[in-house]
């Protein structure tokens, strides 16, 4: 498979596999490939720090762009639950579970 082609992918496949230098090195339905990768995406309007939330369990990488907070997650729950916990003017939540090309991109990124 293509990169550019794992969104249609994603729609219309029952299993999918990841090659890497001719190689098959993961496959199966799309949750199993999603669960291979345990990184959710977060962004949020918020007016906590890049530093107060890289300190929490289950958050990964911190950035932000203007107002928006981005969070890469391995407990998104827990982050989430801080989020709304830290900062009652939260707005915007965006949550979003690793993609077939976020799959594809960490699994070769490792094979390479």
């Amino acid at each position: 498979m293509i990169r550019a082609y794992s969104c249609p992918a994603a729609a219309l496949a029952d299993r999918v596999a990841v090659l890497a230098r001719g190689r098959v090195i993961a496959s199966g339905s799309l949750s199993e490939m999603r669960a291979l990768v345990v990184r959710t995406r977060i962004s949020c309007s918020i007016t906590l720090s890049i530093e107060q939330v890289s300190a929490w369990p289950g958050a990964g990488s911190v950035s932000r762009d203007w107002q928006r907070l981005h969070i890469t997650a391995t407990n998104a729950e827990a982050v989430v639950r801080q989020l709304l916990a830290g900062d009652e003017d939260l707005q915007e939540l965006e949550v979003r579970r690793a993609g077939l090309t976020d799959v594809f991109t960490e699994l070769t990124q490792e094979a390479a």
